[in-house]
């Protein structure tokens, strides 16, 4: 009996392997974990940029016509619940994400586990976000009762897959930290996770390309120039990029089942999560920022018409001065008065505002004999 309760508890031993993961300090990435904290540095970048212009050109630039909608809202939650996906993928990547089983330890990979079920948690969220700020960018531009029912069934889909998903991964362990910590629970089959992650991804690629096909059918019947039914159709459609992201994902879903280097097949996975949230807010936040371009571009078109017409009154003045030309040959002098503007002394022309541009030329040449001068005059 003594022997017996001298042994720890396994919750004792979770928590002394808890105390033990938090006490291990990070691992310099390499390889492909260096590659995952890149690419997402790169991408959060873009995108707080991107949705900052957006915050810009709606809340400022536009505030006067109060255009600030929930396609806006949307935008800017999906952008933090992205932002902090990432931020927990880059702290998983520094504790064994996209790293070999050789180059860690238990500890590294407990401390992993955890912060790679926050990122997908989060990224979980984000997804759905995104695609709001889409949907509702869309209903913006139609009336047409079969789009918008489409849009609303498409966001209603996708929000329902990730609430799904994301019940999936909390609710495969009890308690929760026996995700990342065995020794603190029991976790059910994982396959069923598994399976729940590809229904997930189908429904991804799925509404991507529906959200880049039914912006063609909505503005191809709006009135306006080609040109501008072009642009507002590829800015719109660019959602369909994100699917790309989704549809390379796909096949790496299988290494969850794996069980020697799962992190570093994870750290694929995590990668494509980070970029296809990342791509499809940047599209989302495009259409917004087309305002901005425009009025950009306006500016220095009207900037560049300004000085053309300075410099084509800087020619006028000068061609409509008189020009004497002193230092000629010994050949001859000439002067040459052009520009002057007479308005026809007719009543016709006063009420018709006709302007008769004449233009007098006079050549004097003293070489020129009788013969020379009488054949000009002709």
């Amino acid at each position: 009996m003594s022997t017996n309760s001298s042994q720890p508890s396994q919750a004792e031993l979770g928590a002394e392997l808890s105390a033990a993961a938090y006490a291990q300090p990070p691992i310099k990435p390499e390889g492909l974990a260096l590659r995952l904290i890149i690419v997402i540095w790169v991408t959060a970048v873009i995108a707080t940029i991107v949705v900052g212009l957006r915050v810009y050109v709606r809340a400022w630039m536009l505030r006067r016509a109060k255009v600030w909608g929930w396609e806006d809202t949307f935008a800017v939650m999906g952008y933090l619940a992205f932002l902090c996906s990432s931020i927990f993928a880059i702290k998983a990547a520094s504790y064994g994400l996209g790293t070999r089983d050789s180059g860690l330890n238990t500890f590294l990979m407990v401390r992993c586990a955890e912060y790679l079920l926050y990122s997908e948690v989060v990224y979980g969220v984000s997804m759905p976000l995104i695609k709001a700020s889409v949907v509702f960018t869309l209903l913006r531009i139609t009336t047409e009762k079969k789009y918008r029912w489409s849009l609303y069934i498409m966001q209603f889909i996708a929000t329902a897959m990730a609430i799904v998903g994301i019940l999936a991964s909390l609710l495969y362990c009890k308690p929760v930290k026996a995700y990342w910590n065995p020794l603190l629970g029991t976790c059910g089959d994982f396959m069923t996770v598994v399976k729940i992650g590809y229904a997930w991804t189908a429904v991804g690629i799925f509404t991507d390309w529906a959200y880049a096909i039914i912006p063609y059918l909505i503005v191809r019947k709006l009135q306006m120039s080609a040109r501008n039914k072009t642009t507002v159709m590829v800015i719109l459609g660019l959602a369909a990029v994100a699917s790309t992201a989704t549809i390379v994902r796909a096949p790496y879903l299988q290494y969850y089942l794996v069980t020697k280097d799962r992190l570093y097949w994870n750290g694929y996975i995590s990668l494509w999560c980070q970029l296809e949230s990342g791509i499809g807010l940047i599209a989302a936040c495009l259409p917004a920022l087309r305002k901005l371009f425009t009025r950009y571009f306006e500016s220095s078109r009207n900037g560049s018409n300004a000085k053309s017409k300075q410099y084509i009154a800087g020619s006028r003045n000068i061609v409509g001065s008189q020009t004497q030309m002193d230092n000629l040959s010994p050949a001859g002098k000439t002067t040459i008065s052009i520009g002057k503007w007479k308005r026809l002394g007719d009543g016709n022309s006063s009420t018709s505002h006709i302007i008769l541009h004449e233009t007098t030329v006079t050549v004097e040449t003293e070489s020129m004999n009788d013969e020379e001068k009488q054949a000009r005059r002709v």
